[in-house]
This record gives C-alpha cells, structure tokens and sequence, in this order.
C-alpha cells in the first residue's frame, strides 16, 4: 500500500513499436532501509505495510535489470538469463550475541545468484530472482547452514488494460541473527519466510490505486526456542492523487489475519503469542523537494486484536500510531545519502509485542575513481514485552568498500559493529563482523 506515484515505462518491440506500461515511483532507497529494519521480524504488527514495500522494491530491481543491455549474457529459447558466482569470508567474534561465552568463527559462504528474464509477450514477462548458498563454519560446524538472499522471488507481471498485475512468489532463508534487534542468545538463527500471492496497480492518471493479496509463512529451521511458525492472510490498498507531477498524497489501509501453527498444543506459548486480527490505516506523503532532495512521510494507526480465546494473555491487544519519514538526497558530487526514521508496533523474536524507534542513515561517498566506498549508522530503542519485560538500546556503525578488478571479477571488503544494551542481564552484547568477499559475473 506504499503507492507514491507513477511512472511510464516504454517496452520496445522489435518493429520499433511502443507500448505504455505502469508502474510505481516511491522514495525506493529510503524504501530499503525501511524494509531492512521491518523484515527482521516474524508476524508484525504492521505486515502489510512491510509486504507492500517489499514488492516495490522488487518491481524497482526487476526495471533495472530490464534496462541494462549489458545485464542479461545468456540466452536459453525465449528467456535471457544472468549468472553470477560469490565467495565469502566472514569473521564474527560472538556467535550467540551474549555478553558471556562469545565464540568465534571463521565463517565460508560459497554463494551462486541467477536472474531469469522471459518476454511472454511485448508487456508480459515471467522472472526468477534466486541468491543461495551455504555458510560453513570453521569451528562450529553445528552452526553450518543454507541460505537464500531476501530479494528471491518468482513473478510474472501482465497487464489488462489499465490494469498491472503481478503474480509472485517471494521467499528466503534468514540466518543473520544479528540483523534482528531482538536476537540475543542464539547462534543458530534461522528462519523460512515464504509470500505467495499478487499486486495489481490501476492507473487513473491523476489517481494510482493499488490493491495486494499475499499467503505469508514463516518456518523456524533452527533456533527453535524463538517465534513459532505462523501463517498469515495479508491484505494491502493505497491510493495516491498527483497534486502535480513528482508530487503524490494518498491513503493506506491494510489488514492480516494471523495463525501461529501448532499454538494450542503449548499452554507456555499461549501466554506470549496469540492468534488474532490486525489492521491498519493511513495516510502518506511523496514528493521531489529539489533537484537533488526526494522526501516521502506516512503516518497513521495499527492495531492487533487477539481471539477471544486469547483475551487473557498479557501480550494480546495493542494498538497505536506508527510513523515513517524517508529522505534521499544527493548534497554533491562527493555524496549521496538517504535517511530513514519512524515508530514500528511489532513482534519480537522471543515473544510479546515490541514498540520499536528507530533511524538509519546510509551514505555513498563517490571519492575513489574505481572504488565505491559506502557507510551506514543503524539505532533503535525498543520496548518489549514477553517472557520479561525489557527496554533495549541497539546500536552499530558500518564501512563497505568494493572495487571491480576486471569486467566481470568484483572484490568487497566490509565492516560492521553492533552494540546492544538491555536492561535485563545476559542480554546486552556486542559483535565485530568483517567480511572479504569475491563476485564473479559470468
């Protein structure tokens, strides 16, 4: 429901032809770290605003693909296919994110990442997104584990008339535990997320209305004492009215309907975790402030219902306002950065309902001709309720840098920190993770 706009994209025929297509036109970089900081959690409170913003961001890297020549270099019968072949090396000196019995580990994640393109027809295309590998751990081979990078996805779009439609399938294997604020004590994290379902997008000029379905499943791999698994039924509509161009006001509502697998056979995870309802509504605000400023504000109010059956756990019912500002701007020719900030009503890991704060910055500085270099600062406070009560600080800078050694060979070497404080014991940590990583296009 994170409709900001529209844009036209022309698909050419091979006569030269052109077509008018549909699409969206949303603060899409301030987008990313907005789905960053929301998709670290299981059943949220405010899931079909996450689920809407992350098919943004996949129309958005399903176009740049299309639009680069040079990206697709292999053809297979109609389809045009792009492969590409990693190797990393990752150093993390606290495995389990505890301020006791930090391990550590020389982690080695073989990784291979394919996109397909098929031109059904002039305007319908079928495309696969898949980035899987395996990270094998020096020391700790329990921990050994397969992955599959968010981003992957299944999805065909078509178009009837004004309408655009898109029908997909997204899914991933998280194991990051440290991406998750909530996290503490695990070093086993790993989880299934699986969203099944389709988007359709009405063009009315001056009004872009937006409708989404999807059939959400979250599987707990490992680490089993966390979230249990749920399924959801997740429900999104926006509508946006162009004051004028590159200027868009509109409204969001949504609703998820969510079922914890299994809940009724465990009378301890009926006190933290609930069936129920949740809904949503708001309003948003998209536009180009400048040349080089691009703002986008959404505000409005959530809440989850728990079944009756439910009404007695003290982490049931909960309500309240949530809010998101996005900002990209370029300040010169020597740095771009895109700045994010808001209220989330979500779920913790371990139970109970969590009232999170949180701002990220994430700057590209164009310094070295042949490098890129790129810095972030992520900080959130959040209080939470579950099998204890807690408020939590969670903090951590990070430096990337990448340079292209030849046409298809790129090197990375990246850095970040995290530092977490909590009023509860044996729950605040901190962990260093370096990175060495090699990306062979083929």
């Amino acid at each position: 429901m994170q409709v900001a706009g529209r844009e036209t994209k022309v698909l050419r025929e091979d006569g030269g032809r052109a077509k008018r297509a549909f699409a969206l036109a949303a603060c899409y970089r301030g987008c990313i770290c907005f789905c960053a900081a929301a998709v670290a959690f299981g059943a949220g409170a405010q899931e079909s605003l996450r689920m809407s913003l992350a098919s943004a961001e996949a129309a958005r890297l399903r176009r740049e693909a299309a639009a680069r020549t040079d990206y697709y270099n292999l053809s297979l019968g109609p389809s045009t296919w792009s492969f590409t072949g990693g190797l990393g090396l990752q150093y993390n000196d606290n495995l389990r994110y505890t301020s006791s019995d930090q391990q550590q580990d020389l982690i080695t994640r073989p990784q291979l990442d394919a996109r397909m393109r098929w031109a059904v027809s002039d305007i319908n295309t079928l495309n696969l997104a898949v980035g899987a590998g395996y990270a094998i751990y020096a020391a700790h081979s329990e921990y050994n584990r397969p992955f599959v990078t968010p981003g992957s996805e299944l999805s065909l779009d078509f178009y009837v008339g004004s309408l655009w439609v898109n029908v997909h399938d997204r899914f991933s294997i998280v194991e990051n535990g440290y991406l998750d604020p909530t996290v503490t004590g695990i070093g086993d994290y790993e989880r299934l997320d699986n969203a099944a379902g389709v988007s359709v997008t009405w063009d009315l000029n001056k009004i872009v209305a937006k409708f989404g379905y999807d059939h959400v499943s979250y599987l707990q791999l490992s680490g089993a004492r966390g979230q249990p698994d749920a399924e959801l039924e997740v429900f999104s509509f926006s509508a946006g009215y162009v004051l004028k161009p590159q200027m868009v006001a509109g409204v969001e509502a949504g609703g998820t309907l969510l079922r914890y697998v299994s809940l009724a056979d465990d009378p301890l995870l009926r006190l933290y975790y609930s069936d129920g309802t949740q809904w949503s509504v708001g309003a948003f605000y998209d536009a180009q402030l400048t040349q080089y400023i691009r703002g986008r504000a959404s505000v409005g109010y959530t809440q989850f219902l728990p079944d009756s059956s439910f009404a007695s756990a003290p982490n049931g019912d909960f309500q309240g306002v949530y809010a998101q500002l996005a900002i990209s701007h370029r300040l010169n020719q020597y740095l771009d950065y895109t700045l994010t900030g808001g209220r989330l009503l979500n779920f913790a890991y371990l139970g109970g309902r969590v009232d999170q704060y949180f701002a990220t910055v994430n700057a590209n500085w164009h310094i070295f001709r042949k490098t890129a270099l790129s810095s972030s600062f992520t900080w959130q406070h959040g209080i939470q309720a579950g099998f204890a009560k807690e408020q939590y600080d969670w903090l951590g800078p990070g430096l990337n840098l990448e340079r292209r050694i030849t046409r298809k060979l790129t090197m990375s070497l990246g850095y970040q920190y995290y530092w977490r404080g909590s009023d509860l014991p044996e729950r605040s940590y901190a962990v260093n993770i370096a990175t060495l990583r090699a990306s062979y296009k083929f």
